[in-house]
């Protein structure tokens, strides 16, 4: 019986040397095929960069250097900026209602005589003497081509378009202001026309 059990527990640290024998080749096993997958995404990676952004249009009106270069209204002037691009020009005339509650000023650009601006505006109260910060009631803005004919840019009465006469001298009839707001191209698209100045004479 002695021998019985001998013989039983030998064959058992057999057994048990057996199974950790064949334990620790799986888990090689295991581990290999582990380090492959590794390896395989650590391989080489698309470095092809996506741009952050999508390349912007080029401006509707191309920016005039002499306007560019100029930080005052000069005398009898207009100014204003669109897609940042700097444009002005000086008023061929400016024409004033009888009441002068009305008035019109146009001329052509500084840099093409093809193109210009025309401003007509509509006062709720009017220039007989000498007034600051007048707003007024309604403005029609165009920029024209001169060559089609045809506009470029337009306000429209349902949408936004200010303009501001800071300073006027009843004695040199000589008005200052500001205008801003939105204008649309004969497609209908809208831009902004901002940090638009004008200087301008009354007769």
């Amino acid at each position: 019986m002695l021998v019985l059990i001998i013989l039983a527990m030998k064959l058992f640290k057999r057994l048990t040397a057996i199974f950790c024998s064949f334990a620790l080749l799986s888990a090689s096993l295991n581990n290999s095929g582990c380090a492959k997958e590794y390896s395989y995404e650590s391989g080489p990676q698309d470095t092809t960069k996506i741009p952050d952004s999508i390349p912007t249009s080029p401006p509707l009106l191309a920016s005039c250097l002499l306007c560019a270069n100029s930080n005052t209204v000069q005398d009898s002037s207009w100014s204003f900026k669109l897609e940042g691009a700097s444009l002005c020009g000086f008023p061929d005339k400016a024409i004033i209602t009888l009441e002068r509650s009305t008035f019109t000023f146009f001329g052509p650009s500084a840099c093409s005589g093809d193109s210009g601006f025309v401003a007509s505006v509509y006062l709720n109260e009017p220039l007989n003497s000498d007034k600051t910060n007048i707003a007024a009631g309604r403005v029609t803005f165009y920029y024209y081509d001169g060559v089609t004919p045809s506009y470029v840019l337009m306000s429209r009465n349902s949408d936004v378009f200010s303009l501001t006469i800071e300073s006027y001298v009843h004695q040199t009839r000589i008005a200052t202001g500001r205008f801003q707001g939105n204008a649309y191209t004969e497609n209908g698209i809208r831009k902004a026309i901002e940090r638009g100045k004008f200087k301008i004479r009354f007769p």
